[in-house]
C-alpha cells in the first residue's frame, strides 16, 4: 500500500508538470501560427503581363521588431513593431505586409493577420506562410 501511494504521489508530480507544460505551450500558441487560407489577400503573376499591379507593397521590418510583438500589447506597440496595417478585416483583426530580412538573401515579403481581444490588446498573430513564422520564431 505504501508503495501504491509513493507510485501515484511520483504520477501527480509527472502529470502536474505535464499539464503545467501544456498551460505554457497553450498561452504561446496565439502567436506565430500558421493559417494560409484564413482570408489573406493573393497576387498571382503570368509572366507575359507582370506589371506593377502585381507587386505586393511592404513595410521592411527587422526580426527584432516582429518579434518584440507580444501577447497584451497595444495597438500603438504593434503599428511601432509591425508599421500601419493594410486592412482591417470584419472581425476587428489587421493584416501587415512586412518584409523580412532573409540570411544570405534579399527580403521575403509577409502577410501578417494580428486578432485583438475585447480590451483592443493583441490576442494573437496568423501568418500566411510558414516560412514568415519560421524566420520569426527562429526555425529558418
Amino acid at each position: 500500500m505504501t508503495r501504491l501511494f509513493f507510485a501515484l504521489r511520483g504520477f501527480s508530480a509527472v502529470l502536474a508538470t505535464v499539464l503545467a507544460g501544456s498551460v505554457v505551450a497553450a498561452e504561446a500558441a496565439p502567436l506565430n501560427r500558421v493559417e494560409p487560407e484564413r482570408g489573406f489577400s493573393r497576387v498571382w503573376r503570368a509572366y507575359p503581363d507582370m506589371d506593377a499591379r502585381f507587386a505586393r507593397e511592404s513595410t521592411p521590418r527587422t526580426l527584432a521588431q516582429i518579434r518584440s510583438i507580444a501577447l497584451g500589447n497595444t495597438k500603438q506597440q504593434l503599428v511601432n513593431a509591425a508599421g500601419q496595417p493594410v486592412t482591417a478585416n470584419p472581425d476587428g483583426s489587421w493584416n501587415f505586409h512586412v518584409s523580412l530580412p532573409i540570411p544570405q538573401k534579399n527580403r521575403l515579403v509577409c502577410q501578417l493577420r494580428v486578432e485583438f481581444d475585447s480590451a483592443g490588446k493583441v490576442s494573437g498573430t496568423v501568418w500566411r506562410r510558414p516560412q514568415c513564422a519560421d524566420l520569426v520564431t527562429g526555425k529558418q
